[in-house]
């Protein structure tokens, strides 16, 4: 529940600070309102780091720019807030039941095009949880009971808009300073822009092609033939739009093509991404890279702080580049571009799923979820029946996402749109019909799930469709098992194994196993679950990296040597829950990670390791109140083991001692959890206050940040233009040298050796050899 951090300075607000500060004490519900760019959410920001200290329970951030669904706002705080929907659940109960009880702050940034949704979770809130405080950003207040509206203005044009003009501008042209020589022409441009933020910053960027005395000069003269005539428009809006229009119409025509296209991505994006969705026709893939250095440099992009090179449009900006996107009649094809890619990236990521690269484009995924949500809402709503298809191929494909993060509801919704778009027999609809079938069995739904998992069986038989007839009889023993059928759950799973073998699908194979392998531990058959997830962990042998599977199977060994009783093989029991338990953290499986603990708090238990057991219990417990749903999947011999092990320890150490360690573990991050089993640690000590300290405002020179570890890229992902400078490199020429020789300017050159490390996973120029232009 980190907040984003501040990457350059932040300027006055004195007094908005102290009185909003001052609201956010006495007030449940305070809204920042004022128009787009005027600097809401800095002040949002800065508020809350400021208040952090008097909210035991700290403060989460949601950002809700790039959301348009508003029924996927309650999945979307959840998400903030690390809360999984895993169970029986309504999303919004789960986010209202976590913060009961917690002394939290909850930022909800931008509003406005959700504001109905957001009034009804944050009246709710307000009223069921009276210790929780929400801070709102909108256009336009929420208008619910106590609710605190403070309007946010522009800065004062004499002082504190002047200080951000040079603050800025002395980023822009080093050395540059206000003095008693230019203050006037610098009031004039900040009494020009009516001293809002974001109109400062674009118009600060053109003082490195402009002097201080033409930029004042230029703003005059162009905003009084902009704005005349213009009427019922209010003032500062009317400024802010003329400042964007001029930075648009300075931009090359390039530059100009790139920004619209660039708006159909939601929150950030990489430049490969850039260049497959944007390239194309007046703007060819291979001159994406040098046009988004040339918005960054004009401060239409941002580059966003990470260790990777990833840049995004601010709000105001996407909706400029939005607008000029349909006018111009392209939005259609570059919603589907945007669809194809990462269409694509999933199915990347999960054919095939088992690889070594697993919890990297696990990790991948995660981070696009506000593209692929946008991907979703274009293709599953689609009457193209072709990109319906490739809709609900992109829903299906995300299934370990959907389970893996908890975010069951949403995925089952995304799936149910796309099947209601195709209905004929094809196979995208029989995957998505298990896949769908699946999660409603993870959530607890037991009777929803069978007619899917029987159409799609069905579905498969009639077209032939061997694979997806597979893995339909798996998830058809699947259902079985959870309803206590076991030998009709094992008749299946073995009916699917075999299938999968003829097939070559070692996906399908390994899921099988680990699956079959929870059936076999249930009745302590040890020996059927190490033959079955002996033949998963074979399966899974070209891929030593691969994490989410693999820990099942050794989890599930661990759970039939519990249930069997044999403490013979108790060290063994034990090892096999380390290493699990390491693997769910890699790919943050908290619901396998929950299940890891319990175990490993079970056998401290019965070993006489009572503090351990207590904190491994309150480690366990404070995953299942963020999953909110069934725990232990409702098995009841699993709750016997639980309710045992409780009552061993809270017996041999007394309630207090118990609550102590068990409220230490249940303080402890997942990491943490992992590192103190690791350790063997039996006593937690007492926890150090922790608090969140203001981050220093940071600015990069460089023109793109490293990029992830792609080692497994090739030089053939390059562009014709990293080719050409590759190959320069390669020559032993500098950057400088080679912006002379390709005629180009040093930072783009910078940016292309930049990326050209990046692609190939490389760490330095003189890795870089044997390629030719």
């Amino acid at each position: 529940m980190g907040l984003p951090l501040e990457v350059t300075g932040f300027i006055g607000r004195e007094r908005e600070l102290r009185e909003v500060g001052a609201l956010v004490d006495k007030a449940r519900l305070v809204s920042l309102i004022g128009p787009g760019g005027v600097g809401k959410t800095r002040l949002a920001l800065r508020t809350t780091r400021t208040a952090l200290p008097r909210f035991a329970d700290g403060a989460c951030f949601v950002e809700l720019s790039s959301l348009h669904d508003p029924v996927l706002l309650p999945h979307t705080v959840a998400a903030a807030l690390g809360l999984s929907e895993q169970g029986d659940r309504d999303p919004v109960d789960l986010v209202v039941a976590y913060l009961v009880g917690k002394r939290l702050l909850l930022v909800l940034d931008t509003c406005e095009h959700l504001v109905d949704a957001c009034a009804m979770l944050a009246d709710l809130i307000l009223r069921m949880a009276p210790e929780v405080t929400v801070l709102t950003t909108s256009r336009q207040p929420l208008d619910v009971p106590g609710e605190f509206a403070y309007p946010i203005t522009p800065l004062p044009c004499d002082r504190e808009a002047v200080q951000l003009f040079g603050e800025r501008a002395a980023a822009v042209v080093p050395g540059f300073a206000v003095t008693e020589a230019n203050r006037a022409a610098v009031t004039s441009v900040c009494r020009r822009l009516d001293g809002i933020p974001l109109a400062i910053e674009l118009a600060v960027v053109r003082l490195r092609v402009l002097p201080l005395g033409d930029l004042a000069a230029r703003l005059e003269h162009r905003f009084q033939a902009l704005t005349g005539g213009r009427r019922g428009v209010v003032h500062r809006h009317r400024t802010l739009r003329d400042t964007i229009d001029w930075s648009h119409d300075l931009c090359t025509p390039q530059e100009r093509t790139l920004w619209r296209r660039l708006s159909v991505f939601a929150g950030d994006f990489d430049a490969e991404a850039a260049e497959a969705v944007c390239g194309g026709g007046e703007l060819p893939a291979e001159a994406v890279l040098e046009q988004l250095i040339g918005l960054v440099d004009k401060s239409v992009v941002l580059r966003v702080e990470s260790d990777e090179a990833r840049y995004r449009l601010l709000d105001t900006l996407r909706e400029y580049g939005a607008e000029q996107l349909a006018e111009g009649g392209e939005q259609e094809a570059y919603c589907r571009a945007h669809l194809e890619y990462f269409a694509a990236f999933a199915e990347r990521a999960d054919r095939p799923f088992h690889s070594d690269r697993q919890p990297e484009q696990l990790t991948a995924i995660a981070r696009c979820l506000q593209n692929f949500r946008v991907a979703l809402e274009y293709g599953t709503g689609h009457d193209d029946p072709e990109l319906a298809r490739r809709g609900l191929g992109l829903a299906t494909r995300l299934w370990t996402h959907w389970i893996m993060t908890g975010r069951l509801r949403e995925g089952s919704r995304w799936i149910k749109s796309g099947l209601a778009s195709v209905e004929s027999d094809c196979p995208e609809r029989v995957e998505g019909l298990h896949r769908l079938a699946w999660i409603l069995m993870v959530l607890g739904w037991h009777d929803e799930s069978e007619p899917y998992v029987l159409e799609s069986l069905a579905m498969a038989e009639r077209m032939g469709d061997a694979r997806g007839a597979a893995y339909a009889v798996e998830f058809r023993g699947c259902l079985a098992q959870f309803r206590g059928r076991l030998d009709e759950a094992h008749r299946d799973f073995d009916a699917a194994r075999h299938a999968f073998r003829k097939l070559g699908d070692s996906d399908g194979l390994a899921i099988t196993c680990f699956i079959q392998t929870f059936g076999a531990a249930l009745v302590g058959d040890v020996g059927h679950a190490w033959e079955v997830s002996g033949e998963g962990l074979r399966a899974l042998e070209a891929a030593p990296g691969e994490c989410w599977t693999r820990s099942y199977c050794l989890l599930y060994r661990q759970l039939a040597l519990w249930l069997s009783q044999d403490d013979a093989r108790a060290e063994e029991r034990d090892r096999l829950g380390r290493e699990a338990l390491a693997l769910k953290q890699t790919v943050d499986d908290r619901l396998g990670a929950a299940i890891a603990l319990e175990l490993l708090a079970w056998s401290a238990a019965r070993a006489g390791r009572d503090e351990r057991a207590a904190w491994l219990l309150g480690s366990a417990e404070a995953i299942w109140v963020r999953i909110g749903g069934v725990r232990l999947f409702n098995v009841a011999i699993l709750h016997v083991e639980h309710d045992t092990a409780v009552a061993k320890a809270r017996a041999t150490l007394g309630d207090s001692a118990y609550a102590a360690q068990h409220e230490r573990g249940a303080g402890l991050s997942l990491a943490e959890s992992v590192t103190h089993v690791a350790e063997d640690t039996d006593v937690l000590p007492e926890p150090t206050p922790r608090a969140e300290a203001e981050p220093p405002a940071r600015r990069s020179s460089a023109p793109v940040p490293r990029a992830r570890d792609r080692a497994t890229a090739q030089p053939g992902s390059l562009t014709a233009r990293e080719r050409e400078v590759a190959a320069l490199v390669a020559q032993g020429l500098t950057n400088r040298q080679i912006a002379e020789r390709l005629v180009i300017s040093k930072r783009t050159a910078d940016a292309h050796v930049e990326h050209i490390l990046s692609k190939l996973g490389l760490t330095s120029r003189t890795q870089i050899t044997g390629l030719e232009a």
